[in-house]
């Protein structure tokens, strides 16, 4: 075991404390004060740049502001997965008609049935599953023209038992006004009273066979 020598711990009162002032200097000399110029009056209005112009006219310039910048390389985006490609491929695919884009998601596309059971069978005809077996090119025809060509088709078309036929109405982009005139008028005579009694459902065509500018018809099987 170690001795340890425990010392007196000594405390100093204040009487040292006046010899201490006593020996300082009673007057120190004052901090040098900044001398502020005071700011000259603006007269008028001014613009930010007039503003900013005045508020910098004391400003001494450091001169590396006026050293033209070294050309930078330009920076590469990596694109490891090829995305870009894939989009390219996909958009170019789609112009040349080769992609598979899905129609119903812009507004080209039109469906309808006449009957319950005909919702059924939209999407197998959507997707060009039923073959066509005769079609009607409605372009270059006048709304009554047409109208009457098409009643004739569908007619023709029970007789011969077709059950799949593909009525061709274009998208509009020759008419006057630029309106598929003849496509709205098409999908409403499919569903008028005369017409809906012979279909069972319609919808925009595969862009193989004309996409929003022609349309599946299913036809209803004649009974005999």
């Amino acid at each position: 075991m170690v001795d340890v020598e425990l010392r007196p711990t000594v405390y100093r009162d204040f009487k040292g404390l006046k010899d201490l002032v006593r020996n300082e200097d009673p007057d120190p000399a004052p901090h040098a004060e900044k001398s502020f110029q005071e700011a000259e009056p603006v007269a008028g209005v001014l613009t930010d740049d007039d503003l900013f112009a005045h508020s910098m006219q004391d400003v001494t310039p450091l001169g590396w502001s006026a050293v033209p910048l070294p050309p930078s390389r330009p920076v590469e985006i990596q694109n490891p997965q090829g995305s870009e490609d894939e989009g390219l491929r996909l958009l170019t695919e789609f112009v040349i008609g080769k992609g598979s884009v899905d129609l119903t998601l812009s507004g080209e596309y039109i469906e309808g049935a006449s009957h319950p059971e005909g919702w059924l069978l939209v999407d197998y005809l959507r997707s060009g599953r039923f073959s066509v077996q005769s079609h009607l090119d409605l372009h270059g025809m006048s709304v009554e023209e047409a109208r009457e060509r098409l009643h004739q088709f569908v007619r023709t078309s029970l007789m011969l038992g077709h059950g799949c036929v593909r009525i061709v109405h274009g998208r509009g982009h020759h008419s006057a006004d630029g309106e598929p005139v003849l496509k709205e008028q098409v999908q409403k005579w499919l569903r008028s009273r005369r017409m809906s009694r012979h279909l069972v459902a319609y919808t925009s065509a595969c862009q193989t066979d004309g996409g929003g500018g022609a349309v599946y018809v299913l036809l209803r099987r004649r009974s005999k």
